[in-house]
């Protein structure tokens, strides 16, 4: 399925929120923090929080990602993690940002405070959205030259009409091949959003109602 022409690539393919995130699934009871990883996945589309850059785009897959503490581990209340505290976040991005606290809780939405312009450059809406580039240094030289290869590379897809331009468009704005089956998963504590299993990716794609692109 090719976009339409005049789609916003830069608002597409690095797509900040500009409502708040909403919970779709609620596993309970992991003592490693690791094991809430596929559930994060889905829950954030498979792309990191900060970044916006999809698991498709490393040849590592999700293995370039990590689940990433909103709260620092280092001032969190003893005990298991609470899932609604976890976010789904690149290795780098996660690194960089170390133990800071955030200016702005990132689930509220951070389109409110942060853009992608179409030169791959990111550029803050707000103070706190200068404050969260610099702690997370997503201005860094390299990610803006990645963040403009990706744009340029979409920008000439676009422009084709060859069916292979159209494949190419889908792999880079589509889903990942591999999938968590969360409808298998058994969290110790339970699930709190059962319901949202059925909306997961994998239970799309089984009922062939996952989108090409997103």
């Amino acid at each position: 399925m090719r976009p339409p022409p005049d789609l916003s690539l830069s608002q597409t393919a690095f797509a900040y929120a500009v409502r708040p995130h909403t919970r779709r699934h609620g596993p309970q009871g992991y003592r490693d923090d690791d094991n809430y990883k596929p559930w994060l996945r889905d829950e954030y589309f498979f792309r990191c929080l900060y970044c916006c850059c999809r698991e498709v785009w490393f040849p590592d897959g999700d293995r370039a990602f990590s689940v990433e503490h909103l709260q620092p581990r280092s001032t969190a209340s003893p005990g298991l993690t609470p899932y609604d505290t976890l976010a789904y976040a690149c290795c780098q991005c996660n690194a960089l940002r170390q133990a800071a606290l955030l200016p702005v809780n990132p689930e509220i939405g951070l389109g409110l405070h942060l853009e992608i312009i179409p030169t791959g450059a990111i550029r803050a809406l707000s103070a706190e959205g200068m404050e969260s580039i610099q702690i997370c240094r997503l201005d860094r030289p390299n990610l803006t030259a990645f963040r403009r290869l990706i744009l340029d590379t979409l920008r000439y897809l676009q422009g084709k009409k060859a069916e292979l331009a159209t494949e190419l468009l889908r792999r880079y704005l589509g889903y990942p091949e591999a999938l968590p089956n969360l409808g298998v998963l058994t969290p110790p504590g339970g699930n709190t959003r059962p319901l949202g299993v059925a909306s997961s990716a994998f239970a799309l794609r089984i009922r062939r109602e996952l989108p090409a692109i997103f």
